[in-house]
């Protein structure tokens, strides 16, 4: 891992933190935290927030401690602020991308995240392996997104019996609350799980 990747998480910690926000690690990191570590560029968050306005106080918040926005994406079907990409302050800094209404599960997400010890010296909420493995299957792209793919055979062995159902209910949210991309997520988690 990179000094800058690390001290770029390290930084959002702590200004998430600072800022009193609720959130939960996602993506590569929290992939390595649940499985095999592997190479990611980026630091993923998810963010609880109430709504848009909710969300851009947060950037605002965060811009005004010296990130900068590369980024914003609104989803589709809901029209919510999905996902804010920031360049990190650190020097050599990363991309962070801030997860608001991406996936329809960010409070399951946030809510069910557990403390882990990600760095020698740091302990941050990190999203749970069903919760991981629903988010990878909503961003699967074998052609563009190849590691989501590899990430879904790396946290297959640790999901731990009773999770599959949870997968299953996740998968249904996403579904239900229309979040879902024009993918078959419930199948796909079927899939996912008859493999395992």
């Amino acid at each position: 891992m990179t000094t800058a990747l690390s001290e770029s998480l390290r930084r959002l910690a702590a200004d998430l933190s600072d800022l009193d926000a609720r959130w939960a690690l996602i993506g590569g990191f929290a992939v390595s935290a649940r499985a095999e570590p592997r190479f990611t560029r980026d630091v993923d968050v998810c963010a609880l927030v109430e709504d848009d306005a909710g969300a851009e106080a947060l950037a605002a918040a965060l811009v005004q401690r010296g990130y900068v926005v590369n980024a914003v994406v609104e989803h589709e079907r809901t029209g919510r602020l999905a996902t804010l990409r920031l360049h990190s302050p650190v020097i050599g800094g990363v991309l962070v991308d801030l997860l608001f209404a991406s996936s329809g599960i960010e409070d399951e997400v946030v809510a069910a995240a557990e403390a882990l010890k990600v760095l020698p010296d740091l302990t941050i909420p990190v999203a749970r392996t069903p919760h991981l493995v629903v988010l990878k299957l909503l961003a699967r792209d074998d052609v563009n997104r190849p590691q989501d793919a590899m990430d879904l055979r790396s946290l297959r062995p640790v999901l731990r019996p009773g999770e599959a159902d949870e997968v299953r209910r996740l998968a249904s949210l996403v579904v239900a609350r229309g979040f879902h991309r024009d993918r078959d997520v419930v199948a796909l988690g079927e899939e996912f799980l008859a493999e395992a």
